[in-house]
C-alpha cells in the first residue's frame, strides 16, 4: 500500500485511526512492513530538522497523554532514515530515543510491544535493532487508538512524501 502525505500536510489523504483497547493483564503488539522512499530525504533548512516524523503505534486514552510509537526523521549526512521510540507518559514527552538508522528503498519489518505488568516496551527493526525501554505509568491500560503515519511536529511536509506499507 502507498501512503502519501501530500506537500503542504501532516497526513496522508485518508488517515484511519481504529479504537484499540489496551489490556492490564496482556501483551499488546503491533507489527508493520515498512519501505522509506528518496522523497523521505527532505531538507527543512532550519532547526526543525531534528523534529521527529511519526510511522506508527497506539495510545491509551489521548496520544499525548500516553502513547508509544515509531518515530523517524531524515538524514542528509548519510541519505538515511534515523528510526526512533516517542513516548508519552502520564502527560509527559519522553525524550526521544534513537533506534537505529535504516536505508530507503528496502523494506524493513517494525514491531512494537507492550508489556504492562513489567512496564516495559520493546522495540524492534527486523535484523537491524532491538531497544527496550522502561516506563512507570499511573494508567497503564484502557481504550486508546492507533495512530499512523504523520509528519511533523510543526511543520507540515515541505513536499510529497511517499512510504510504502506491505
Amino acid at each position: 500500500m502507498k501512503l502519501i502525505i501530500d506537500k503542504g500536510n501532516h497526513y496522508p489523504f485518508f488517515p484511519l485511526s481504529l479504537p484499540k483497547w489496551v489490556n492490564k493483564n496482556n501483551i499488546t503488539t503491533m507489527k508493520r512492513e515498512i519501505m522509506f522512499t528518496e522523497s523521505c530525504l527532505y531538507d527543512l533548512k532550519d532547526e526543525d530538522q531534528g523534529d521527529v516524523n511519526k510511522l506508527f503505534g497506539f495510545s491509551i486514552g489521548f496520544h499525548h497523554k500516553t502513547s508509544f510509537r515509531f518515530g523517524w526523521r531524515a538524514d542528509l549526512k548519510t541519505s538515511t532514515i534515523e528510526i526512533v521510540a516517542y513516548e508519552y507518559h502520564d502527560n509527559l514527552r519522553q525524550t526521544t530515543m534513537p533506534i537505529c538508522r535504516i536505508d530507503i528503498n528496502k523494506y524493513y519489518k517494525f514491531r512494537i510491544v507492550y508489556i504492562p505488568n513489567l512496564q516495559r516496551t520493546y522495540y524492534e527493526v527486523r535484523d537491524v535493532k532491538e531497544f527496550t525501554n522502561e516506563f512507570n505509568l499511573k494508567k497503564k491500560y484502557g481504550l486508546g487508538y492507533t495512530l499512523g503515519l504523520y509528519f511533523g511536529g510543526n511543520e507540515k511536509a515541505p513536499q510529497k512524501i511517499v512510504v510504502y506499507k506491505k
